[in-house]
This record gives structure tokens, C-alpha cells and sequence, in this order.
């Protein structure tokens, strides 16, 4: 719809050309909007109203380029989406006068609008997938600790018991048993690696600054690559929501593969800052580092599930990296309730606006 609007110095304003295309529009005809333009600003939803005159009264105060966009609401119920551009022009009588378009663009927004649930489906899907993943890990690293590994120090117990009772004349029983009993211990200590990377027992017991910790001094043994933890609570343990513990440390371990992986880094920096409100932990590395054009390509699963466990609980995440200067990743999630329910932490999308 082509239009033509004058704006008085006392800030009335009225319509003096409107075309033809208002009634496919606005079911109006152009005679009716020019005779009185509060029908137009009637149709405009509640929401955008003050935006419409506010970005009117801007772009008259400094001749500049105006654009708005909005809803209305039609007389049969309709609402449909609209975008104004319109350019000012001062005349010699003190009025401001615009010849722009309005446009419909109902069907753009609809898209846009359902690009977005779809997207925060897409991420409440992805939240799910990894709170089941973690809730699987636990119970099979339990499973693992306290069945197999219960079973395999009853058999070596009973390895022990027979070991003792077995003749001493018999050195071929005893060598075997003895063998037997190393390879128990083998099978223990297999169980014990496999039950901590599934869920780290330290985590749960004694928190996530401890575990931090603890992980970097494993990852410095298995690399060479020397760790710095700084923390800002003079204690260790920091009161944490479960599932916000072990985001948090999901985050650190991905943190220190992708450093193993690429980075050919000698040392690494964490820093672990509490708040009130917040927790925020900062993992830097001294590495080749790498480009935006890398972070982006389609295969950055690591750096992207880094962000997509982040958004899960409303927080935010940094990515800050250049050719031969490094990197750092810094993490900021809000604190959440203890008594939350568990997978109840997913922070609550904008509704739609219609």
C-alpha cells in the first residue's frame, strides 16, 4: 500500500494519499483512511502501537529514514504482519510529510516465528537426549562399581582363600592363581576407569571445584600439558544444582580434548569465579588457536555442544580464538534452584507473539 503522510508541528498526523491496494490490505478503502486516520492506528495490535508512533516521531525529529514493523488487526479478526519504510521530508509550512509503503509480510514472520520454535524444539530435544545420556551413565557406572566391581573382590577374596590352602608343593596351582589374581586386579582397575568416565564419583561427593581439579591433574599426567586452576571461594565445594554440576563439567572435559586434540598447547588455565548468581568458568589455553571461519564449519561438534549445553540453562558462552594466539572458552550459568527437579532446569522459551 502506497501512502502519503503529513505530521503538524502539534504532532496530529493524517493520511493524504493513500492507494489502492489498502482494502487487499487492510480491508479499508483509501477514502475511509484518509478521512480519519485513527481507524488505521486502531487496526495497530496494543503491543506495536507506541513503536509505530515513536519511530514516527524520531524519524520527523531528525529527517531520517523511517521503518516500522508490526501488527494488525483487521475488522474480521485477521492479524497479519506489516513492514512500513518511508522516507521524511520537511515542508516550508512546518509539516513533515512521507511517501513510503506499508507491505505485507505475515507470511515471512509465520516462517520466521516457526523457524524459531522449531529451532527451540530442536534444543529442548537435544537438553533431553543429554539429560538421559547423563542419567544412563550414572546408572550404568553405578551398575559397574557396586555389581561388577563387588563380584570381582568377592573372586579375589576367594582367589586369596584357595591361594592359601593350596599346597606349597604345587607351584603350578599357585602360579596360576597368582595369575589369575592379576588379572582380577586388572579387570578391577578397568571397572574403576570405566565407572569414572561414565560418571566421576568425586564429582558428587566432593563438587565441582574438586572435580575440576581432579581432572586436570589426570589430563596433565596423560599429556604433559600443564594445568592452573584458580578458583575465587576459599572453599572447595561449591553448592551447585546436579544437573548444572555436571554440565559444567561435561563443558571442561570437552574443553581439554578439543586442547589434546588440536590446540598443541603447554599449559592450560582454568579459572572457577561464584557469584550469587552466577557461576563462571573460563578455560585458556596458550595453543596454535584458530579461525571464526573454523569454529563455524559444520563439523565443529565439540564447540557446538558446548553452546547447546550452555543455552539449556539460559547462560552464555564465549568463544575467543586467533591464529597462533590461543584460546579461551568462557562459561556463564545462572545459579538454579537445589530443590529443582531434575531435567526441570530448562530455561523457559519467549512465547510466540501470535
Amino acid at each position: 500500500m502506497a501512502f502519503q503522510l503529513l505530521l503538524s508541528p502539534d504532532n496530529t498526523f493524517s493520511f493524504s494519499y493513500i492507494g489502492d491496494g489498502s482494502q487487499a490490505l487492510l480491508g479499508l478503502s483509501p477514502d475511509e483512511l484518509k478521512a480519519d486516520v485513527n481507524i488505521f492506528l486502531k487496526l495497530i495490535h496494543p503491543e506495536d502501537s507506541q513503536a509505530f508512533t515513536a519511530s514516527m516521531l524520531l524519524s520527523a525529529m531528525n529527517l531520517t529514514f523511517w521503518s516500522w514493523e508490526g501488527r494488525v488487526t483487521l475488522a474480521n479478526g485477521e492479524l497479519k504482519w506489516l513492514t512500513l519504510g518511508s522516507s521524511p521530508q520537511a515542508r516550508a509550512d512546518g509539516q513533515v510529510e512521507w511517501e513510503g509503503l506499508v507491505v505485507n509480510v505475515t507470511q515471512t514472520k509465520l516462517d520466521e516465528i516457526e523457524l524459531l520454535r522449531s529451532q527451540q524444539q530442536l534444543r529442548e530435544f537435544s537438553s533431553y537426549i543429554q539429560d538421559a545420556k547423563e542419567q544412563e551413565r550414572l546408572h550404568i557406572a553405578r551398575e559397574v562399581h557396586d555389581e561388577i566391581g563387588g563380584l570381582l573382590t568377592a573372586i579375589k577374596m576367594d582367589l586369596a582363600w584357595m591361594k592359601e590352602r593350596l599346597p606349597k608343593t604345587k607351584k603350578i596351582l599357585t602360579d596360576k592363581t597368582t595369575t589369575i589374581e592379576n588379572l582380577v586386579d586388572k579387570a578391577m582397575t578397568a571397572a574403576r576407569n570405566l565407572a569414572h568416565s561414565l560418571r566421576p564419583g568425586y564429582l558428587d561427593s566432593f563438587g565441582i571445584v574438586a572435580a575440576i581439579e581432579m581432572e586436570a591433574g589426570e589430563f596433565e599426567q596423560r599429556t604433559g600439558i600443564k594445568c592452573l586452576l584458580t578458583h575465587n571461594d576459599e572453599e572447595l565445594e561449591i553448592d551447585l544444582h546436579p544437573d548444572a554440576s555436571i554440565a559444567l563439567f561435561r563443558i571442561f572435559q570437552e574443553s581439554l580434548t578439543n586442547i589434546m586434540k588440536h590446540a598443541q598447547a603447554s599449559e592450560v588455565r582454568i579459572l572457577i569465579q561464584n557469584s550469587p548468581a552466577f557461576i563462571e568458568l573460563t578455560i585458556s589455553d596458550n595453543g596454535r588457536g584458530f579461525s571464526q571461519e573454523a569454529r563455524l564449519k559444520p563439523r565443529s561438534f565439540g564447540l557446538r555442544g558446548i553452546q547447546e549445553r550452555v543455552a539449556h540453562f539460559g547462560g552464555q558462552v564465549t568463544f575467543s580464538s586467533a591464529p597462533g594466539q590461543g584460546t579461551t572458552v568462557s562459561v556463564v550459568i545462572p545459579h538454579i534452584p537445589l530443590d529443582t527437579p531434575h531435567g526441570d532446569t530448562l530455561t523457559q522459551p519467549q512465547q510466540p507473539l501470535f
